[in-house]
């Protein structure tokens, strides 16, 4: 078996940095014409010297300068950039090379694609990040405290989307940006007022007019409009607009879950005593349980694993994302997709249906 000569630091660099291309790259017919090369788009930055009592979305916006909207074709054309660097970097550090010199021009040549690729993301993010601030509207009503975090998790959202974006698709940047970025924001809500670190606490404005529609509700009226809502809560017409769909997020927000331990009242009892069912079964029905299983038996193979990890051995589904190298977002959809099918097919075992 012949001994297989020791790979040189150079090549081996080289090889380095193109496994830690961040994004899978996407090879286009013309990346194999030599004479190709991707344009390049920068847009001139304007720079302002922050104030102190600037809050953070003014903050944000303004942070490594600002720069003018991308047009279609521009977002396009820096996209192409990007994938061209990875497919140089790939063909560079796939090449053989005889003797030193060229390995070392192969060498700074990949460092040079790489910091291109990192100009041409920033680039994409700079003009994007209104998107961000736009997401996180929604989110204004919690107080300036948390802004920050969530404007850092539609940072980290927007990056992710630049990486995993395919532009060959023809999808809008735009769209598929903001469908991550809410998605992401949702997620990072949802599991702060679960967990209990995310203290929420409706403004003045806010209960006045939740108590006038809670009114509205219970005399199973119409829901009125902005200005007989601003007149019944007291609120000037132009706040109602806004404050309304801060209180539709309210309405949304998740219930923390409950301990069975907790107190009740001034009482002795906990929840577990009123929650206890003393004369009910250990488990289903044997027979119930055989159908159910039966059904998940008909799933495909990876569906049937993620409601086994998810509900046999309980696993979040950040954690089942992990294990099958899929998002979280994936992974419920799967999920729901699943139980909608075990329920159709219970349905029909039924007798009668």
């Amino acid at each position: 078996m012949p001994i297989r000569k020791p790979m040189h630091k150079e090549q081996q660099e080289l090889r380095t940095i193109a496994e830690a291309i961040p994004f899978k790259v996407i090879e286009l017919s013309a990346f194999r014409k030599r004479t190709f090369t991707p344009e390049r788009i920068r847009q001139p930055r304007s720079y302002t010297a922050p104030e102190g009592n600037l809050q953070a979305v003014g903050r944000f916006l303004m942070e490594r300068g600002t720069v003018e909207l991308l047009s279609p074709a521009q977002v396009e054309a820096l996209f192409t950039e990007m994938h061209w660097c990875g497919y140089q970097i790939l063909k560079l550090a796939n090449k053989r090379y005889a003797r030193p010199g060229p390995r070392r021009e192969a060498l700074v040549q990949a460092r040079r694609l790489v910091s291109q690729i990192e100009s041409a993301e920033e680039e994409l993010f700079i003009a994007n990040r209104r998107l961000v601030v736009s997401c996180v509207k929604p989110f204004f009503w919690i107080g300036q405290v948390w802004i920050g975090d969530f404007l850092q998790e539609g940072s980290r959202a927007l990056s992710n989307a630049i990486r995993k974006f395919d532009f060959t698709r023809g999808t809008p940047f735009y769209a598929y940006a903001q469908r991550s970025i809410q998605n992401r924001l949702r997620n990072f809500f949802r599991d702060h007022v679960r967990s209990g670190s995310l203290g929420l606490r409706p403004t003045a404005e806010m209960t006045a007019i939740m108590e006038v529609l809670a009114r509205v509700k219970e005399e199973q009226a119409p829901e009125p409009d902005n200005e007989t809502l601003a007149r019944l809560a007291g609120v000037p017409v132009e706040r109602v607009a806004k404050i309304r769909p801060f209180v539709r997020q309210w309405e949304n927000t998740p219930v923390p879950p409950v301990s069975l331990d907790a107190m009740l009242g001034d009482t002795e009892a906990t929840m577990y005593d009123y929650v206890e069912g003393v004369g009910a079964n250990d488990a289903p029905d044997a027979a119930q349980k055989g159908e159910i299983w039966q059904a998940i038996d008909r799933l495909s193979e990876r569906a049937k694993y993620i409601m086994e990890l998810r509900f046999i051995e309980g696993h979040t589904l950040e954690e089942t994302g992990q294990k099958l190298s899929l998002t979280r977002a994936r992974i419920k959809q799967i999920e729901d997709e699943s139980l909608k099918k075990i329920r159709s097919m219970l349905k029909r075992s039924q007798p009668g249906e």
